[in-house]
């Protein structure tokens, strides 16, 4: 299912309903800029490969196996290294 673009780092989107489960592909030294979800807490998954994440003021280098969590309105971002990356990014909406 996993699938790699040169140009810029792939999402695959695999179910949504509420939330969002998806992989996202990277291709060395792809990224994914600062962002934030306002009305969702994201959770990583790293399935493969080694990046470094910046989650608010905090950054750290993961790989395989670790999981990541962004709360909502927090500015979060990753940079991948010298490898494929493939990450399961978990999008859960905030309770209303």
């Amino acid at each position: 299912m996993a699938r790699f673009s040169s140009d810029k780092y792939n999402r695959v989107p695999i179910i949504s309903a509420g939330g969002l489960l998806r992989l996202l592909c990277f291709e060395p030294y792809q990224h994914v800029p600062p962002h934030k979800h306002t009305k969702a807490d994201e959770y990583f998954y790293v399935i493969k490969g080694r990046a470094q994440i910046t989650v608010g003021s905090e950054e750290a280098t993961v790989e395989s196996g670790f999981i990541v969590r962004a709360q909502a309105g927090i500015v979060h971002a990753w940079k991948n290294q010298d490898k494929r990356l493939v990450l399961l990014s978990v999008l859960v909406p905030l309770s209303s």
